[in-house]
């Protein structure tokens, strides 16, 4: 199944590219994930949890970043995760492309998902699954705008620091190149089929 989602953050596509890469700033801003080992730059392993009316999904999972571009603000994820509780599979392909719109960033997500086991009915009940992806990438933007608001402010005050004070004060560098981002929005892709 193909899925489509697609959400506009405001900065600009530098500071989106840098904050969307960077491991333990994002974990928190999805709704569910939890990312449980780092393996290397490019391998991740987490788990994902979601209720679907009386049911409860907890994916284990792990994600590999198959390629960035960093000049065309690129990334390819495979991410693949099992029901916890033995309930079936999820395997994804994932491509983010980020894009300037004025001063904000477009992002956009395209997904081949595959579901397998007693999992799989959730993939055909779309109706229910685009609602819960609606509301999991409405919430996963709300925190992302937090963390930029965040980064915004605390680059004010380091400025206003730097420029009373010249000692002790270092301007915090985010320029980490990693996908715990990537990985979550691939798991959750995989779980919810939004499109």
């Amino acid at each position: 199944m193909e899925i489509k989602n697609s959400f506009t953050v405001s900065s600009d596509i530098k500071t989106s590219w840098n904050i969307l890469l960077d491991i333990e700033r994002i974990a928190p801003c999805m709704p569910g994930a939890e990312l449980t080992a780092v393996i290397d730059d490019t391998h991740y392993k987490g788990n994902a949890k979601l209720r679907v009316g009386p049911v409860s999904l907890t994916f284990s999972g792990e994600a590999e970043i198959t390629e960035v571009d960093e000049v065309n603000f690129t990334a390819k994820v495979h991410a693949k995760g099992n029901d916890t509780k033995g309930r079936g599979a999820a395997d994804a392909y994932v491509v983010f492309a980020l894009s300037e719109d004025g001063e904000q960033t477009r992002v956009d997500v395209s997904t081949e998902l595959n579901l397998s086991g007693s999992v799989a009915q959730y993939g055909r009940a779309s109706g229910l699954i685009d609602a819960i992806a609606s509301q999991i990438i409405s919430d996963f933007t709300d925190n992302l705008e937090s963390e930029i608001a965040n980064e915004k402010t605390l680059s004010t005050e380091i400025k206003k620091s730097t420029d009373t004070n010249q000692t002790g004060v270092s301007k915090k560098s985010d320029n980490s190149i990693s996908g715990l981002s990537l990985f979550f929005r691939a798991i959750w892709a995989m779980i919810l089929g939004k499109r």
